[in-house]
């Protein structure tokens, strides 16, 4: 049975976690992970490189070694495995999901807040508080971005759940009740 993306990183991130939380190494990890996921990221001919037939297996190593110089133990046995497990691909995904658990364990919820116009640090930090009560977190860490579409209120999306406050949706609202 082949194993889709979704469980590789689900998989390997809580491997990963767990040896991570053993070895007290959690901070140090999720830093490196942070930034060879950003190379990743920034530089998608990396992915091509060490997926391509044309590139000899010690050449790929020595751009993995490159990749991992001066990381710890745990974060260059993970690079290595994945590429040696024919899972590289899967990187971005391992290191989400061992942030996504990092995030559950610190009882952090990460979130994306949409409004009609920009929001001051004081309200950010109110918006923040009300909703850890809500969703039962002690932080809340957002993503703000401004959408006139929204009209006023409040759109905020976490943990593939949409809480919608907008005066645009409210309107929506009262304007199919009208249609009735």
């Amino acid at each position: 049975m082949k194993l889709d993306n979704k469980m590789v990183a689900h998989r390997y991130g809580k491997a990963l976690f767990e040896v991570a939380q053993e070895r007290n190494e959690t901070p140090t990890v999720q830093a490196e992970l942070s930034e060879i996921k950003k190379v990743v990221l920034e530089e998608p001919e990396l992915m091509v490189f060490l997926k391509s037939a044309q590139i000899s297996r010690q050449a790929k190593r020595d751009a993995l070694a490159t990749l991992t110089n001066n990381t710890t133990e745990l974060t260059h046995n993970l690079v290595t495995m994945l590429f040696d497990y024919g899972r590289i691909t899967n990187l971005v995904g391992v290191v989400d999901e061992f942030n996504r658990l990092i995030d559950e364990f610190n009882k952090t919820v990460r979130a994306e807040v949409r409004t009609a116009v920009e929001l001051d640090e004081d309200q950010k930090q109110k918006l923040a508080s009300s909703f850890a009560n809500v969703v039962g977190a002690e932080r809340v860490v957002f993503e703000t971005a401004v959408d006139p579409e929204i009209i006023g209120g409040v759109v905020i999306t976490a943990n593939n759940t949409v809480y919608d406050g907008s005066l645009r949706t409210k309107l929506n609202s009262i304007k199919r009740l009208l249609l009735k």
